[in-house]
Order: structure tokens, then C-alpha cells, then sequence
């Protein structure tokens, strides 16, 4: 009995400290290279999370904005619609090619691949609490004419 006092106890408080909500990872994030003022180019990446979370925001220095773009492989009559957040479930959510894509917008410079793309997507989690979790976008595929 009072070893599963403790136990709740010690359960209690990692849960009020966070630790066991571990934090958003971003993984197999690239795209293909882009010119400067290009209107758009399409980043792919996986988020993985233990917890349902909201993605409110992504920003990169690179491009005047990200946006969301969401698209349903599976329906061949749907079409690609800007969201201005996304609900994001427990486990694996992707963002791949011929789906759902984060879209830099306006780029400022030439993306290749000596240089990979920072991007810091926000999340929030079912109490408003903010995360804030920064990649390297991998700039892979054919290379831009000289």
C-alpha cells in the first residue's frame, strides 16, 4: 500500500514538472533547393509526440512566412488549403510530398545544399502551454543552375 502511495506520488509530480510530457521531436525534415525570390518552396518533415498538441505557428529567417498546408492523400478530389494552426495527434504526424507540406513563402536566399534551412515550429498543448521546437531542414535533390 505505501509503496503505491509513493509511486502515485512520484507520477504526481513529474506530471506537474513536465518531465513526463517529453517534448515534440521534428525528424526527416528537407526539401529540394530554391532560388532567392522564389514564390514558394515545400519543406517535409515528421513530427513525433507523446500528447496531443496544436502547431500554431512555423518560422524560418529565410522566407517571409510558413505556411500550413494541408492536404488529404487518400481523398483524389481534394485540394491543398492553407490552416492557420493544425491539430497534431499523439504519435507520428507527416508532412511528405504529395500531402500535407509546410510551404516557405517568399524565400530571401538561395536554398542549397551547403547550407540546411532553420525552421521553429510552435506548438501548444491542451493547457496553453507553448513549446518551441527548432530543426536543420536538409536541402537534398537536384542543384540549381549556375
Amino acid at each position: 500500500m505505501r509503496r503505491d502511495l509513493v509511486a502515485v506520488s512520484l507520477a504526481a509530480a513529474l506530471l506537474a514538472s513536465g518531465v513526463a510530457d517529453a517534448a515534440p521531436r521534428i525528424a526527416n525534415a528537407w526539401m529540394r533547393p530554391a532560388a532567392a525570390g522564389a514564390a514558394a518552396a515545400d519543406a517535409y518533415a515528421d513530427i513525433i509526440t507523446e500528447s496531443a498538441l496544436t502547431l500554431v505557428r512555423v518560422r524560418t529567417p529565410v522566407a517571409r512566412a510558413v505556411e500550413i498546408v494541408v492536404l488529404d492523400p487518400k481523398d483524389t478530389a481534394a485540394t491543398p488549403r492553407v490552416v492557420d494552426k493544425l491539430a497534431i495527434p499523439a504519435g507520428e504526424t507527416r508532412f511528405a510530398l504529395r500531402g500535407s507540406v509546410l510551404r516557405l513563402v517568399d524565400v530571401r536566399s538561395t536554398l542549397t545544399s551547403e547550407r540546411p534551412v532553420p525552421l521553429a515550429f510552435e506548438f501548444t498543448d491542451y493547457a496553453g502551454e507553448t513549446t518551441i521546437v527548432e530543426t536543420l531542414v536538409q536541402v537534398r535533390g537536384l542543384t540549381l543552375p549556375r
